[in-house]
C-alpha cells in the first residue's frame, strides 16, 4: 500500500501570513472548485471556514457534495476541471479511489489539493487537515485509563478506506499495543453515521452482554449512537470520540459523553481554502502535508468549546 506523507506546518504562520505586494495587485479572480465526501455536521462547519477564508481572499469558491460517493466525486472533479477552476480542492470519499483525480488534474495542468482526508498517494500533492493518528492516540488513551488499563473495548470506525478511519485505527492500536490487557471485543465500520452506531452498539451489547468496557468512536456522531444504545439499557461505559462537534460538547456537559478530540472545523476550512489559493497564485506553502493541533475535551475543558465556538 502506497504510504501517506508525514510532515506538520504551523497552521498560524499560514493563516496570518501576509500576501506578497505583487500577488496583492493582481486583480485576476481565483476560482477553487471544491468536492467534498457529504454535509456531515463537521463538514457543514468546514464548508462555513471555507466560505469564510474565500470571502477574505475575495476568491470564488465552488463546492459540490458527492454523497459519500467516490465514482460521483471523481465525476465532480472532471466538471470543475471543465469549469475553468485554477485549483481543486478535495475532501476525499476514499483515500485509494480518489487518486485517478491527481492524474486528472495534472493532465488537465490543474493543481488538486486536499483538506480533511489525506490522499494515498507517493504523488506529490498540498494538503491540510487533521493529525487523525494523534486524534485516534488521544481517544484510545483516554477510554484506556478509564478502564484502569484492562478489559474490553469495542471499535466503531469510519468509511473503510478513508484516511480518518485508517489513521485514527493507526492511533489506536499504537495505544492499545502499549495496554495488552485491553482487548479489542469487536470492531464495525458504522460510516460517521449515529444511527448505524445505534445498531452496531445494540448488536454488541446482545451478543457480548457484560463483557464490554469501553467504547472507541472514529467520530461524534458514532459516539452518540452508541450512547443512545447504551442509555437504552441504563449502561454507562466511558465513550472517546473525535470532532468536538456541538451536540458531544453538550453530551460531555450533561455527563453522557465522556471524551471527545477538537477538531477545528472551521479553521481546517480555512486552511484548505488558504493552501489552495497559494497554490494558485504560485506561492504553496513550505510543507505540503500542512496539520491542525488536535486536542482532548473532557469535562473539565469543555465549557471553552461551548462559551466560545458554540455559544
Amino acid at each position: 500500500m502506497k504510504k501517506f506523507a508525514v510532515a506538520a506546518l504551523a497552521v498560524l504562520t499560514l493563516l496570518c501570513s501576509g500576501l506578497p505586494a505583487a500577488q496583492a495587485q493582481e486583480k485576476k479572480e481565483i476560482a477553487i472548485g471544491s468536492t467534498v465526501y457529504y454535509m456531515t455536521e463537521f463538514i457543514t462547519l468546514m464548508v462555513g471556514g471555507m466560505e469564510a477564508e474565500a470571502k477574505e481572499l475575495g476568491v470564488k469558491l465552488t463546492i459540490l457534495d458527492a454523497n459519500n460517493d467516490a465514482q460521483q466525486q471523481l465525476s465532480q472533479v472532471e466538471n470543475l476541471i471543465a469549469s475553468k477552476n485554477d485549483v481543486i480542492l478535495v475532501a476525499a470519499v476514499d483515500a485509494d479511489a480518489i487518486v485517478p483525480a491527481l492524474d486528472m488534474a495534472e493532465a488537465a495542468g490543474v493543481p488538486l489539493t486536499g483538506v480533511n482526508m489525506l490522499i494515498n498517494t507517493d504523488k506529490p500533492y498540498y494538503y491540510a487537515g487533521p493529525n487523525d493518528v494523534e486524534a485516534g492516540e488521544l481517544e484510545a488513551q483516554y477510554v484506556v485509563d478509564a478502564i484502569g488499563g484492562k478489559g474490553n473495548v469495542v471499535i466503531l470506525e469510519g468509511p473503510i478506506g478513508t484516511s480518518a478511519q485508517l489513521q485514527r485505527l493507526e492511533g489506536n492500536l499504537n495505544v492499545l499495543k502499549k495496554h495488552p490487557d485491553v482487548k479489542i471485543l469487536a470492531q464495525k465500520p458504522a460510516n460517521w453515521n449515529r444511527e448505524e452506531a445505534l445498531n452496531a452498539m445494540e448488536n454488541w451489547l446482545q451478543t457480548y452482554p457484560g463483557q464490554i468496557d469501553g467504547v472507541i468512536a472514529h467520530n461524534d456522531e458514532m459516539a452518540l449512537g452508541a450512547i443512545q444504545a447504551l442509555e437504552a439499557k441504563s449502561l454507562k461505559l466511558p465513550v472517546g470520540s473525535v470532532d468536538a462537534i456541538k451536540d458531544a460538547c453538550q453530551a460531555i456537559k450533561e455527563g453522557r459523553l465522556d471524551a471527545t478530540v477538537f477538531q477545528d472545523a472551521a479553521l481546517e476550512g480555512r486552511l484548505g481554502v488558504r493552501v489552495a489559493y497559494q497554490v494558485a497564485t504560485g506561492n504553496p506553502p513550505a510543507e505540503r502535508i500542512n496539520f491542525i493541533k488536535m486536542k482532548l475535551i473532557t469535562k473539565d475543558n469543555v465549557d471553552e468549546l461551548l462559551t466560545t465556538i458554540y455559544k
